[in-house]
């Protein structure tokens, strides 16, 4: 019988399988650990396979990976058919995907971080290729899954800044900002989780957003790290864990009465 922390509880996901598209990345492995000690199977889509390394305290047997290139409308659909062949029931889809150039890493001074003026127009049409193209694709596929089951959670990746203008001035001449493809798909996706919460409330299927802060990594300048910290009400920036607390709330049971919602996890950022 499957050991879980959560079992019992309302956060429980012993029985359920969620499926973590972008589950490589930084917030995406977070996300897919947590869920799996809630006690889910976890399924990852993404285009980079995951390395979460064999001595990590994950349990690979209820993990498993698919590569999807989810701007292509054929192998989203080739993927989808195989996870649900082999699952049956997807209980919840949590959507991390987003464009930023490398899908590996960020590339200072690339094309992604144009200033807006000179914003190629290529690098727009990519973003909205993955973050909204692409989610919409997910939703699609995965929603008639849940439509037809007559259940399902659905989260959303948003972000502070599809809130809120990114401020310009913390970046100094590190090569990296927020772009203005970022920042309007961000948004755009707050609404696309509104729009399927309302049409798809009928199926029991709920929508909600998470919309995360400035996550620290390795590749940030200590001055960005300062200038955000210090426009941050609790003085820092999140840790990668921080937001699989949020994850698991709006995956289980304990959100049961929410959708449509945007859930704002920033340290404060948006208060002020």
């Amino acid at each position: 019988m499957l050991d879980s922390n959560y079992k019992n509880t309302i956060f429980s996901m012993c029985g359920k399988v969620s499926v973590v598209v972008g589950g490589s990345g930084q917030i995406g492995a977070n996300s897919v650990a947590i869920l799996l000690e809630a006690g889910s199977e976890v399924v990852i889509l993404d285009i980079v396979e995951p390395d979460f390394g064999k001595s990590s305290n994950l349990d690979h047997e209820r993990l498993h990976y698919f590569k999807c290139d989810i701007t292509d409308f054929k192998n989203v659909s080739m993927v989808v058919n195989e996870v649900t062949e082999k699952f049956k029931v997807i209980d919840c889809l949590v959507n991390h995907s987003h464009f930023k150039g490398d899908p590996k890493r960020l590339k200072p001074h690339s094309e992604f971080f144009a200033p807006v003026e000179d914003y190629p127009l290529e690098i727009w049409s990519d973003a909205i290729d993955v973050n909204l193209t692409g989610l919409l694709l997910i939703c699609q596929k995965f929603g008639k899954v849940m439509r037809n089951q007559n259940h399902g959670v659905i989260i959303n990746t948003g972000s502070t800044y599809g809130i809120v203008s990114a401020r310009e001035s913390i970046y100094g001449d590190s090569g990296i900002n927020s772009p203005i493809s970022y920042a309007a798909t961000k948004a755009a996706i707050i609404n696309i989780s509104r729009y399927l919460a309302t049409h798809w409330a009928k199926h029991n299927i709920r929508v909600n957003t998470l919309s995360p802060g400035g996550v620290a990594n390795a590749n940030q300048s200590d001055a960005f790290v300062k200038n955000y910290s210090d426009m941050t009400p609790l003085g820092r920036m999140a840790r990668p864990d921080e937001y699989q607390g949020a994850i698991l709330f709006l995956a289980s049971g304990a959100s049961s009465y929410m959708t449509g919602s945007n859930l704002i996890v920033d340290g404060g950022w948006t208060a002020w």
